[in-house]
């Protein structure tokens, strides 16, 4: 599997919280509150503006994806600016499974199917490195129909009690997930560091590519430069560039977040563990874990169970 593979596949997502139908007509405005999670939406029908802080509106249209990584406040809209109504009283009020804002007869249609879901917290931060805060993908995208058939399969899920319904729900997201930051590594922003950041640099590809093949390997700078193809000066400086960490801190991040995984989901021992990843011993292994994470492995396993 190649690195992005890799690193979306320690991602799952978990829990997913509400899957609304928001409608309105003619002049209206939402206001939505601070979120920690992973909001998305699809427009169904009509068009609309998402209003962000501290960034132009983003005009929205049919068929278009929205994703946003806890978004802080923000408010969709349509036409003229209007006083936003709090989405929370206005949910919470709402007896159907529609929401209903504007006006009650009359104007165009803007038809939104939205929600938000949950990471299970192992590795939560990987997302920070691979999702920007903002994704959206344009009806003229041809992921954007794929994202338009996982969202009503979602949808359909919820609506109905069938069995393994949150194993289902959980297979979807993912799917959902993965297909919206596929949809990234096109799009990549050099003001931006990561793995994406990397991986689209053909010389840094190289070395990520090999280091993910072979994380039980005693990788040095040196040895990941040949793999690149170049000095290990000129490798080390673009590597920091363009990833935004050392290689050595690289692959340290790398191993515990495989470590986390596998404590987290897993009945390997610790010495399992540690060979797995690169370490010679469970005792370097616990002292690299400690460091990193907090507290020792055996710690981690016990709360995170």
């Amino acid at each position: 599997m190649d690195p992005f593979g890799q690193v979306a596949e320690l991602l799952r997502p978990r829990a997913l919280h509400r899957c609304n139908h928001m409608q309105g007509r003619g002049n209206w405005a939402v206001r939505f509150p601070d979120e920690t999670n992973v909001v998305f939406g699809l427009v169904a029908a009509g068009s609309c503006f998402v209003d962000l802080p501290g960034s132009e509106p983003r005009p929205l249209a049919i068929g278009d994806f929205l994703l946003m990584n806890a978004p802080r406040a923000w408010v969709l809209r349509n036409g003229a600016l209007v006083a936003p109504v709090d989405f929370e009283s206005a949910y919470s009020g709402s007896p159907d499974s529609i929401i209903s804002f504007g006006e009650s007869h009359g104007g165009n249609l803007t038809r939104v199917i939205s929600g938000y879901f949950t990471f299970d917290t192992a590795n939560a931060d990987l997302l920070t490195d691979l999702l920007p805060p903002v994704v959206v993908v344009g009806s003229d995208n041809d992921a954007a129909g794929r994202l338009s058939s996982l969202l009503r399969l979602i949808d359909d899920e919820v609506s109905c009690d069938r069995p393994a319904q949150q194993l289902m729900l959980g297979r979807l997201l993912e799917a959902m997930l993965l297909e919206a930051l596929r949809t990234q590594v096109s799009k990549v922003d050099l003001a931006r560091t990561g793995l994406l950041e990397g991986l689209a640099d053909p010389k840094i590809a190289l070395a990520l590519h090999a280091l993910h093949a072979d994380v039980r390997r005693n990788w040095t700078v040196e040895a990941l430069a040949t793999c690149a193809g170049m000095s290990r000066s000129a490798f080390a400086e673009r590597f920091g560039e363009r990833v935004g960490v050392t290689p050595i801190e690289y692959l340290l991040n790398w191993r515990m977040a495989l470590a986390k995984n596998a404590l987290r989901f897993s009945n390997h021992s610790l010495s399992e563990i540690a060979f797995t990843i690169g370490y010679r011993s469970s005792s370097a292994f616990s002292t690299a874990f400690s460091r990193v994470v907090g507290c020792p492995p055996g710690q981690y396993a016990t709360k995170r169970r």
